[in-house]
């Protein structure tokens, strides 16, 4: 049985959906493919279509999942959604409340037009199945964990109406046990006090950092009279009062951008305090109710490493499993999961072995044909095959900063060894350059280690409790003796956020940390997503090369090849033809004082604006009818003008072609 798994809106660049769909409906576009139970393809939209967080429908990743299982569309037996039929209605009829002149379609409607434009097949209403948006993460993540049964636990910002689903899972069956409304949610406290440390939507994560900075005693009363722990599991939440005390108590919302408070620090301190302590009132409730061995792990909430790392350290359970794509992409594949347990009753195929299931980046002959069109910003070597690990692991012993791309992309936001930024851990100053230099990101946000499995334990306080660490799912706690030994990678607190990488289920990463390991008697390597700040990881070959030249990374080794920006590749942009991503968008806005302030940005909520000069924006504005550069529309090739091109390629905004 094949089943396509689907996540996100409706929408397109283009608006023919609906011409401004809010970026948290159905947001994080993935889709899946499902072969008898066992996913075999999985890809978040945002690495095809280059947009953070993307929620326009994954037709790119459609059609990539199709071609790397080799299935044609008119092989697909059904479709699964990642919603409920009526949910999904409801959403849909939200938007359509806004935009009056937008003919009005079913969701079901709106799947299958989508579908037949993306994959060229018709497909009819009957090969679409809606799945209750819970039970396609808790199906998901106990059929990749490969436990005979668990509990599965979902801790989101909603599904339908739950904030938080318990579910007995078994061979055969699963059982809701209990849900927790969304007026209680955990996900949507942390969403509501986001903008008081000046962050948005999808900034959980940095809390989550900056939180071991802070004190939380000093603002826990801001969050006590506003939540009960109750009898048999239960809690309530009331983060819209947590909100209004924080306002009427004065503290002021820091804004984007600017230097982080200790006030900031405290407050995330005393929010993650929180979370914790309601998660684990829950989750010590259900384990004393069933007798519940092990544990699945997932929705957004999931994702919260520290808090799964308090998981191990309670010892509620013999064993976790935190799947390495909790947040909504992830349930592209636990919806098709489900609907092809309905079909089989409840059969389930294999566990997950690990999370290479997007594209492949090519062999070195595909390689190679890319890199020739990018010979006017990069110098290339060639290295033989087989030998690319030993190459990596040499230069980040000798202290250099190396993107690592081969072979299939990670599902799941963290890069596990496939499309990576490596760095030396013995060195703090490979963190500060990271952050600073690479990943243009707050300084507080720490980095993980990638350490061989062998090595775990002599380095890392793992704790009692079993666990996959091999995704970078949980924070534990760095053994004393090794926190100065590895200091870029050990965060303020002596933890880490620790992968565990085996020689059987990551090979080439295993070989490239040994070779590390030979070389300095280090077992670890630091490793963090290859991306900069205005993307999403990369994917292909281009990908790898845009954010190499618009950085500060020393090199990108690649199948058979090793890239090194040109020195005076700078003085290129003045030549080449400027592209404008699809979504860019180009506007004047009038100040108070009667000028005009030129912006460019993406076309996306919260996208942040690049403010450029009249000459820029004029040739911006050619460029978006056909090819043009900068010197064909008599802009001079000074600093100025390089400076403002480059700004906007590392936004990635705009693009450059060589003829």
């Amino acid at each position: 049985m094949i089943t396509l798994g689907i996540t996100g809106s409706f929408a397109d660049l283009a608006g023919t959906f609906m011409p401004d769909v809010p970026e948290w409906l159905f947001h994080d576009s993935a889709a899946a493919l499902v072969v008898d139970g066992t996913v075999v393809a999985a890809v978040e939209e945002e690495r095809l279509n280059r947009l953070k967080h993307s929620n326009l429908f994954p037709a790119s990743a459609a059609k990539a999942c199709l071609e790397l299982a080799g299935v044609r569309a008119e092989d697909v037996d059904d479709v699964a959604f990642f919603f409920g039929e009526d949910y999904a209605n409801l959403e849909v009829g939200h938007e359509y409340l806004k935009f009056p002149d937008v003919p009005v379609l079913s969701a079901r409607e709106l799947l299958t037009t989508r579908l037949t434009e993306a994959l060229g097949r018709e497909f009819q209403h009957g090969d679409v199945h809606f799945t209750k948006h819970h039970r396609a993460h808790a199906f998901g993540s106990f059929a990749d964990s490969g436990f005979d049964s668990a509990l599965a636990v979902v801790i989101d910002g909603n599904g339908e109406a739950e904030g938080v689903s318990v579910f007995d899972c078994a061979d055969g069956g699963m059982k809701l046990l209990h849900s927790y409304p969304d007026q209680h949610s955990l996900g949507h406290l942390y969403l509501a006090l986001l903008p008081f440390l000046g962050f948005r939507r999808f900034d959980e994560y940095k809390v989550m950092g900056l939180a071991p900075y802070g004190d939380p005693s000093v603002y826990r009363d801001c969050f006590r009279p506003y939540y009960a722990l109750l009898d048999d599991g239960g809690y309530t939440m009331n983060s819209g009062a947590v909100v209004e005390h924080l306002l009427h108590a004065g503290f002021a919302p820091r804004r984007r951008g600017e230097p982080i408070r200790q006030q900031d620090s405290d407050l995330a301190a005393a929010l993650q305090a929180t979370l914790e302590e309601v998660e684990r009132h829950l989750l010590s409730h259900w384990a004393r109710q069933t007798g519940a061995a092990r544990l699945c792990l997932s929705g957004g909430v999931a994702h919260n490493s520290t808090a799964n790392g308090r998981v191990l350290q309670w010892g509620l359970f013999d064993e976790v499993f935190v799947h390495p794509a909790s947040h909504d992409a992830g349930a592209s594949a636990g919806a098709a999961q489900h609907r092809q347990a309905e079909v089989t009753g409840g059969r389930r195929g294999k566990g997950l072995v690990n999370a290479f299931l997007g594209p492949d980046l090519g062999g070195p002959d595909a390689v190679r044909a890319e890199l020739a069109g990018w010979r006017a910003f990069v110098d290339v070597e060639e290295i033989a095959p087989g030998e690319e690990a030993r190459y990596a692991a040499s230069a980040v012993a000798s202290g250099q900063v190396v993107g690592w791309a081969h072979g299939r992309s990670e599902f799941g936001p963290r890069a596990l060894g496939h499309r990576s930024i490596l760095a030396d851990p013995r060195d703090a100053g490979s963190r500060d350059r990271v952050n600073a230099m690479i990943k243009k990101r707050e300084g507080f946000r720490p980095f993980a280690p990638a350490v061989l499995a062998e090595s775990a334990r002599e380095v890392f306080d793992l704790t009692a409790t079993k666990a996959r660490l091999d995704f970078m799912g949980c924070v534990v706690d760095v053994r004393p003796e090794w926190r100065e030994k590895l200091p870029a990678v050990t965060h303020v607190d002596g933890s880490a956020r620790v992968q565990t990488v085996h020689r059987d289920t990551n090979p080439v990463m295993w070989e490239l940390i040994d070779g590390f390991r030979a070389a300095t008697d280090v077992p670890v390597v630091l490793n963090t997503s290859f991306n900069n700040f205005a993307e999403p990881i990369v994917q292909s070959v281009g990908d790898v090369l845009r954010c190499l030249v618009t950085t500060t990374l020393d090199l990108a080794v690649v199948p058979g090849h090793a890239v090194r920006r040109k020195p005076g590749f700078r003085a290129v942009l003045h030549t080449a033809d400027v592209v404008l991503h699809p979504a860019t968008r180009l506007r004047e806005v009038a100040t108070a004082d009667g000028s005009v302030t030129r912006v460019v940005s993406f076309r996306t909520q919260g996208a942040k604006p690049v403010a450029v000069s009249e000459p820029v924006f004029g040739l911006l504005r050619a460029a978006a009818s056909g090819p043009t550069s900068a010197a064909a529309r008599g802009l001079p090739a000074d600093e100025e003008t390089l400076d403002a091109l480059l700004l906007l390629w590392e936004h990635r905004v705009v693009d450059f072609r060589v003829r």
